[in-house]
């Protein structure tokens, strides 16, 4: 049976904690100043904060000293609703899963501690877009940031040459450029050939390793980018 830990600071949480886990072994416990020690002394493999009730900041400092303490242990947020500022700082805090309180379906919170065992991250569907849009977001502005290396260095491809280089650099493969980029495999070995010729190189592992040690002292500037992009 899995062992959980339940924190909060409201009343009558016993009888909420225990319907939603029944079958569980829950320990309830307030929060006070000892609380580390206090859950530590359980030694759960869950624990399941009430962000509601708590303190933001506190709670933060705390779960650091847990993890580190205790490395294997899983920690569920439940908050009233997901901010997306709020959302972003505490994926940052390693908490392992999120779930917005008042709109859990029944038994999802028994579900999503079972898919804990097995290392998943678990977010509502309601925050998945959000998230989604933002990945996006950062690799956009992480290939801008690799073309102004480029420019930089004075290095003259072309913007699809560019956006393939990008990829090679994280350690795609051939086939993988050309699903995300929505081409063939044919046309990014050529583009690959290319850079090769361009970049003077040979070799897939010496041309990642040469793209990943490009250096720019140039500040990038979202509202004023002037990038030498040649088609």
């Amino acid at each position: 049976m899995i062992e959980v830990v339940y924190v909060s600071n409201g009343k009558e949480q016993k009888q909420y904690i225990h319907r939603l886990l029944e079958r569980k072994a829950v320990q309830v416990l307030s929060w006070d100043r000892k609380i580390t020690d206090r859950i530590l002394s359980y030694s759960p493999e869950v624990a399941i904060f009430d962000v509601e009730s708590l303190s933001y900041e506190e709670l933060l400092e705390k779960m650091t000293i847990i993890k580190e303490m205790q490395p294997d242990i899983k920690i569920i947020f439940l908050v009233p609703t997901i901010l997306e500022k709020e959302m972003y700082t505490m994926i940052d805090s390693q908490v392992d899963s999120i779930l917005e309180k008042y709109q859990m379906k029944e038994n999802e919170l028994r579900q999503v501690i079972n898919h804990l065992q097995h290392d998943y991250f678990y977010l509502p569907i309601s925050v998945h877009k959000s998230l989604l849009e933002r990945v996006q977001e950062l690799k956009k502005t992480n290939f801008d940031i690799f073309y102004q290396k480029l420019t930089d260095n004075g290095i003259e491809i072309s913007i699809k040459e560019a956006h393939v280089a990008y990829r090679v650099k994280e350690g795609l493969r051939n086939l993988n450029i050309a699903s995300e980029l929505g081409i063939t495999e044919g046309t990014v070995k050529i583009h690959v050939s290319n850079l090769y010729r361009k970049l003077h190189i040979k070799g897939r592992r010496n041309m990642i390793e040469f793209l990943n040690n490009l250096k720019s002292d140039s500040f990038i500037n979202k509202e004023n980018k002037e990038f030498n992009v040649i088609s």
